[in-house]
């Protein structure tokens, strides 16, 4: 009876031991248990929530420029145009229809500069100012952008100015006619609209029309770009403003699986030789940074960037981190996983996934007139350079290299898991 006690008793810890290796060989969601973590040495990234440089040349948004929206938006939008300019007229209404759509994140803000070969340029100022002084000058500008076409070929200045009034009391109806005719022919007004176009020249950032800032970068009228300057502004109000710490552990595997537009693509993370980098990257994603991240950059054969969520280019956490595991070979692999960086110890946010780098570029040089030898040398000059230059801390696991040739720049990360197992 006691043999026998004693025989179950071993077999038991052995099903107990092979259940605990089989739990410990199996990946699982990875939980942070960040007490006691070491801080990362980082440095903070300086938010560029607007140009002051530009600001301080152009002059701030004041009571006396013509706005629409909030004093606090996201993105104030300057636009330097005049009336009987073409361009402007398509810029000026798709800046009139994009603040329609953000109302509460757009200001809108109008500046002349009435262009000299214009004529009747400083005419329809004075008609739009006249309708400000009582509220609607951006009805004003609407309407008079709205029908250049009829108005801007007129032989005469004296038929634009009968057709200004003749027309304005039946396109703003709520005007007050009588004092809106008394502020057209305001020498304030007129004084103020004449001087525009030197006072504008003369800051020598102004060439032509229209031109546009946003948060007095200059930018083109392009809705798209315009929401991608607001996803900018907006993520860098949120940098962070802790160093990340130290969250990979001795002795444990770590892996994330991007769930993309294109399908899921696991990678191996390297926390062994990369743990301030797989610490970062684990750690944002778990908050969600990476969630609906365009890949903003792609070179078919060769990468895909991602980890900008303004997908400009130039976005990131708001702290730059030290280089690791440089110099190591990590390109001579397909898959490859490294940070982007402006330089060295600028790594942020920013990853890119490399195909076979080594192919790519043999695919390059393999057209020029190279003896082998002389082709494998190049190869290898533009992977250690690679590898010079940029942190590798993952891989794209074998199963998942398929997908890479589908990533394109609409391919987007949907969520990223976290796992780890050991």
């Amino acid at each position: 009876m006691k043999k026998t006690s004693f025989l179950f008793a071993v077999l038991f810890a052995l099903i107990l031991t092979c259940a605990a290796f089989a739990a410990d060989g199996e990946w699982s969601a990875w939980e942070a248990d960040l007490s006691g973590a070491a801080e990362i040495k980082c440095t903070f990234a300086e938010p560029m929530v607007k140009n002051e440089d530009v600001e301080a040349i152009l002059g701030d948004v004041t009571e006396d420029d013509w706005s629409v929206g909030p004093e606090d938006a996201l993105l104030t939008l300057v636009e330097y145009a005049d009336f009987q300019c073409p361009y402007c007229s398509r810029a000026g209404l798709a800046a009139i229809a994009f603040q329609a759509a953000h109302p509460d994140e757009v200001r809108y803000v109008y500046r002349h500069f009435p262009l000299s070969f214009h004529e009747k340029a400083p005419m329809s100022a004075y008609a739009a100012d006249a309708a400000g002084k009582q509220g609607f000058f951006f009805d004003a500008e609407y309407w008079l952008y709205d029908t250049q076409d009829i108005w801007s070929p007129m032989e005469t200045l004296d038929e634009f100015e009968a057709w200004l009034h003749e027309n304005i009391q039946t396109e703003l109806p709520e005007l007050d006619y009588d004092q809106w005719a008394a502020d057209f022919e305001s020498e304030e007004i007129r004084s103020v609209v004449d001087a525009s176009f030197d006072e504008v020249a003369a800051s020598g950032i102004i060439n032509g029309t229209p031109t546009f800032f946003a948060n007095f970068y200059q930018v083109n009228m392009d809705p798209e770009v315009l929401n991608q300057y607001m996803r900018l502004f907006d993520m860098q109000k949120k940098y962070r403003t802790a160093c990340p710490v130290v969250a990979v552990e001795e002795g444990k595997d770590y892996r994330a699986v991007l769930h993309t537009t294109a399908g899921d693509v696991v990678i191996d993370l390297d926390a062994a030789e990369a743990p301030n980098l797989v610490s970062s990257f684990m750690l944002l994603a778990k908050d969600g940074f990476y969630n609906n991240n365009e890949f903003h950059h792609v070179i078919p054969g060769f990468i895909a960037q991602t980890g900008d969520p303004s997908a400009t280019g130039v976005g990131l956490a708001g702290y730059y981190l030290p280089d690791e595991n440089l110099n190591n070979g990590g390109f001579s692999k397909a898959g490859a996983v490294a940070m982007a960086n402006t330089g060295a110890d600028r790594n942020a946010s920013q990853f890119f996934i490399a195909q076979d780098i080594a192919e790519y570029f043999r695919s390059v040089y393999a057209s020029g007139d190279l003896t082998e030898e002389e082709l494998n040398a190049k190869v290898d000059a533009r992977v250690n350079a690679m590898d010079a230059k940029y942190s590798v801390f993952g891989h794209v696991a074998e199963e998942s290299l398929e997908i890479l040739p589908k990533i394109d720049q609409k391919t987007v990360i949907e969520s990223v898991d976290i796992e780890v197992r050991g």
